[in-house]
């Protein structure tokens, strides 16, 4: 199965396939050539000093949210998903009452 980046244009894009067989990757196409990219963290890396730019960094978060929605548990142990879930707060600390566990001194 494939999912398209919204964004694509004929000069870049993304695509997440799914395997049943196999890890799931990205293809990634982007200055006349495609590489595949299995992690988030290597979509950026594919886009060398522009990886950082507003466009990228959205693409990498489509990526991130790839990864969410039809990774495998491996993929949701990798450390950069990790890191990226903190960050952006999709675990259930997040939604935690931050007042909830804390006692009141008198």
């Amino acid at each position: 199965m494939e999912y398209s980046y919204p964004e694509n244009t004929h000069n870049c894009s993304i695509v997440y396939n799914r395997t049943k067989t196999g890890p799931n990757y990205f293809r990634v196409f982007y200055k006349n050539s495609s590489c595949i990219c299995f992690t988030p963290k290597d979509v950026g890396r594919c886009f060398g000093i522009a990886k950082f730019t507003p466009g990228v960094n959205d693409m990498r978060d489509w990526a991130y949210e790839m990864v969410k929605t039809y990774g495998s548990d491996i993929d949701k142990a990798d450390d950069g998903y990790l890191n990226y879930i903190a960050k952006h707060g999709f675990g259930p600390e997040v939604h935690e009452e931050p007042n909830d566990n804390t006692k009141m001194v008198t």
